[in-house]
């Protein structure tokens, strides 16, 4: 399975990078972010790959500064392609199920997360039930934080969305409500 997909609801994220999978006709590979480790980690894959088959390197901000760059060259991605996702939580997430709602399967995405720790909040792309909008928010999973949507507190539940890209969140009063 590959860390990109969720098991039991959360992303497992390697320590250290995957090798890039040899059967793609082509690559893209995406630096999402001025992290020096996923500089150096794209450079690396987009090296790997280009000894395989025609290879594009894609360096930009992060996937909400530059998602029409990001937007452009999942347009063009063809089958075959593999797509290698480097940065933060929140942009490689986001990042994935964007390029999932263009066509791509989880035999096709790979990815590093930079900044996953063990019961270390980071920026993460929450879901909020109330206001039904993705927010980046620090938290983590069974962490609580407060929706810039809707104003309400809530907890960040162990499970993600691959198709939304988002980790679920609700109302953590409910409970001390009913």
């Amino acid at each position: 399975m590959s860390p990109s997909e969720p098991v039991l609801g959360l992303p497992r994220w390697p320590v250290d990078p995957e090798p890039v999978d040899p059967n793609g006709a082509s690559y893209l590979v995406l630096c999402l972010g001025l992290h020096p480790r996923a500089v150096v980690v794209a450079a690396e894959w987009a090296a790997e790959a280009e000894r395989i088959a025609p290879t594009r390197l894609l360096s930009v901000a992060g996937i909400d500064r530059d998602r029409p760059k990001v937007d452009v060259a999942l347009h063009a991605a063809r089958t075959g392609v593999r797509i290698l996702v480097a940065g933060e939580q929140y942009d490689v997430l986001v990042t994935l199920a964007l390029a999932r709602e263009y066509g791509a399967a989880a035999a096709e995405l790979q990815c590093f997360v930079v900044d996953a720790a063990p019961d270390h909040p980071t920026a993460l792309p929450v879901y909020c039930a109330h206001c039904r909008w993705t927010h980046r928010m620090i938290g983590e999973p069974g962490g609580e934080v407060t929706c810039p949507g809707c104003g309400r507190r809530l907890e960040i539940h162990p499970h993600h969305s691959a198709l939304r890209g988002s980790y679920l969140a609700s109302d953590a009063r409910a409970r001390e409500l009913a």
